[in-house]
């Protein structure tokens, strides 16, 4: 079973049930019955069809004004029976129906957010008023939940999966001011999200994240510097994958690295849908001090029109004395995923060290 096949069913009829009883129980005009009937026809809908169909038949019962609706959501948030994926349904509808009342809106959102996340209910708001929108977020950035906190980061992430792009976070990184005062946060958590905030703007302002990740780095008191080291690993993936030599230079890595590719191949020549892609290699460092490698590979997978698009991955970060060599194997898994098609033909696969593309090998797939 695949992750949106499993995802899925955590939006189910008994969901719905809990919900209605909630909500009947500080709203008794809702109609139960009638909810229950039209929310639980869920089985032919993926994860997010079945949230927006919850959404959708919740505000057909609610009272149609949002205010009061506001009221009614906030009593059943604060019992905090409904949890993680459950309180969905009802982000959705305060991100379908809020936008024009801003405060309760943000009251709901905050509410929600410290049992599952407002990170997509935030969007709409966003696209409408960001500066309003970051005033508010701003006064909780040192907020005594750890989800509060990175909602701040999450939520204004300029390309958050799921929730779309912010253009005007691309065009003018002006959330870095958020996460600058979230980055010495004591919980992992948060960092991480800091981290692919900071992933997210390098695709647009490469060298602008490189700078603050060096400013971070050279001003961070020992105590904190770990967590610099951590977020800076994570927070600048994309532009290692891509070579930007700025960015290995952050993490000790060299692009014009000396060494000697000794093996490269393939387990075999021809692969099937559901079998594991297996290649090794081996590296030798032939320089006369010890140099960091930072090793990658590219999967050029075939599309629709014959053309192939390339991905990166990571494979290992790893130290090698002078002479020293490495045989390293690796298994990636050609499985079925909603997120990728596979189309049958002539594939290749890349190694790439340090940023540079060392060496290339053809493959056949077979669905």
């Amino acid at each position: 079973m695949n992750e949106e096949k499993a995802l899925k069913n955590l939006i189910n009829k008994n969901v719905v049930r809990k919900m209605a009883r909630l909500i009947s129980s500080f709203y008794p005009s809702f109609n139960t019955h009638k909810f229950i009937k039209q929310a639980s026809q869920l089985e032919d809908l993926e994860l997010k069809d079945r949230v927006g169909h919850v959404s959708k038949t919740l505000k057909l019962e609610l009272t149609r004004n949002f205010k009061s609706d506001a009221l009614i959501l906030r009593k059943v948030l604060g019992t905090h029976e409904l949890k993680g994926f459950e309180l969905w349904p009802i982000s959705e509808y305060i991100s379908e129906n809020g936008l024009d009342h801003f405060e309760e809106a943000f009251d709901l959102m905050y509410l929600l957010t410290q049992d599952f996340t407002s990170e997509f209910a935030i969007r709409p708001f966003l696209k409408k008023d960001f500066n309003r929108c970051l005033k508010k977020l701003s006064k909780w950035i040192e907020d005594e939940n750890v989800h509060i906190r990175r909602w701040v980061s999450e939520g204004t992430r300029p390309i958050l999966p799921w929730g779309g792009k912010i253009q005007a976070f691309i065009e003018n990184p002006i959330t870095l001011k958020l996460i600058e005062k979230l980055k010495y946060d004591e919980e992992l958590y948060v960092r991480k999200s800091v981290a692919n905030h900071l992933n997210d703007l390098s695709k647009s302002h490469p060298l602008l994240v490189i700078k603050t990740i060096k400013r971070w780095e050279s001003n961070a008191p020992l105590k904190h510097l770990s967590k610099i080291t951590w977020i800076k690993k994570h927070g600048l993936r994309t532009l290692i994958k891509k070579g930007v030599p700025e960015a290995l230079l952050l993490m000790g890595a060299n692009q014009k690295v000396s060494c000697e590719l000794l093996k490269f191949n393939l387990i075999k020549k021809s692969f099937s849908l559901g079998e594991e892609l297996i290649f090794e290699l081996e590296i030798k460092s032939c320089a006369k001090a010890t140099q960091n490698f930072i090793i990658d590979y590219g999967i050029h997978f075939r599309k629709a029109s014959g053309k192939t698009s390339v991905k990166i991955f990571k494979l290992k970060s790893l130290k090698l004395l002078p002479g020293q060599s490495i045989l390293i194997k690796k298994k990636h898994s050609l499985k079925k995923i909603t997120t990728m098609t596979y189309f049958s033909g002539l594939h290749q696969l890349h190694l790439q060290i340090n940023g540079k593309i060392y060496d290339k090998l053809n493959w056949y797939f077979s669905c």
